[in-house]
Order: C-alpha cells, then structure tokens, then sequence
C-alpha cells in the first residue's frame, strides 16, 4: 500500500509539472504571435521573441526545438482556436441559410478582428513551399480547414466531398479580402460577406 501511494504522489507530481510545462508554453506562444503579427515571419527573430517574452533565448529552446517549431506551435494553437470558433456556428440550431449567414459572418468578423493573425498564416503556408520544416503543420491546418467546410456542407445537405474545391474558393476569395482590409479598404470584409453570400447562395 505505501508503495501504491508513493507511484501515485511522483504520478500526480509528473502530471502537476507536465501542465506547467503546457501552460507556459502557450504562454510564450501567445506572447511569439503577438510579435510575429507585428513584425512578419521574415523579420521576426528569437531573440525579438525572447524579448517580448521577458525570458532569455535559452528559455525558449527549453520548451521548442527551434524558430521554426516554435513559430509551427504558434500557427496551430491560433488555428485551432479560429476552427472551434467557426465550428461552434455550425453546430447551432439554424435553418441552413441562417448557417450560411452566420458563417459567413463570421468569417468577415475575422478579417476585421484577427488580420494580422491571418496574415502570419498565409505567410507560414507561403514559407511552407521552401522550407520543409513547414510543410508538415500546413498541410495539417490546410485538412482541418477543409473539415470545416465539409461541415458546412454537411449542414447544408449538400456533398462533402465538394468540400476541397469549395474551401480553395472560399479561401481565395478570403485571401484577397483580407489583403485589401491590411492595405486600408474600409469596406473589404463587407464586400467579402457580400461576395461570398452569393457564391454559397448558387451551391444551395
């Protein structure tokens, strides 16, 4: 019995630290995405992160193997998020149209909201086509995004299987947008949620 109970203290101990470790590395991945928002992938370094962070660079090596997955850990923790977020619309009680609006809606919240975060991820995926090291967490996000669009789809009653080419327009028609709001067009989310809305007003 004093056996059991001793495995179970170093197991609680083990777990206690592990959730530590989680915490501050999402810590210091919030404080990266705040830097990489403002100074772009290409000019951001870990130094420049360690700085904002208030920890040396060392710390930073303690918790990610290098720049490249710590800026990878950055990109999916936000995606994930923006995905629960846009899963949680889909998941109501809406007639199908009131989910289009909704989700659409939603989408252009986003470009007025988290443009800068957007932009570090078309910037990663763009980086993704020279450096491996990226490849891997785009093509994950990139299958978590197309998900998302078969479950629009899904609630539409429409074919997922559609949803590869509906999320490449979706996500052009995104990108573009997103581009004119950074470049100071008051009314580019607007005109996405207008341009969208009748693109998936044809699909229905």
């Amino acid at each position: 019995m004093i056996q059991l109970a001793k495995i179970s203290r170093l197991a609680e101990k083990a777990e206690a630290r592990s959730c530590r470790r989680a915490y501050k590395k999402d810590q210091l991945a919030d404080h990266a995405i705040e830097t990489l928002k403002t100074l772009g992938y290409a000019h951001t370094s870990l130094r420049d992160i360690a700085e904002a962070s208030n920890v040396a660079v060392g710390t930073l090596h303690y918790y990610f193997e290098d720049r490249a997955d710590l800026i990878s850990y950055c990109v999916r923790r936000y995606k994930i998020a923006f995905i629960a977020e846009m899963n949680s619309i889909l998941q109501t009680d809406l007639e199908p149209e009131r989910i289009v609006t909704h989700f659409v809606h939603g989408l252009s919240l986003s470009i007025r909201r988290e443009a800068e975060t957007h932009r570090l991820w078309y910037d990663i995926r763009a980086q993704g086509m020279f450096d491996p090291a990226f490849m891997g967490v785009v093509e994950s996000i990139e299958n978590d995004l197309t998900e998302l669009v078969a479950g629009l789809l899904s609630r539409l009653n429409l074919p997922v299987e559609q949803a590869g080419p509906v999320y490449l327009v979706l996500d052009a028609t995104f990108r573009y947008h997103l581009q004119k709001h950074l470049a100071g067009a008051p009314d580019a989310p607007e005109n996405f949620e207008r341009q969208t809305l009748a693109l998936l007003s044809k699909l229905i």
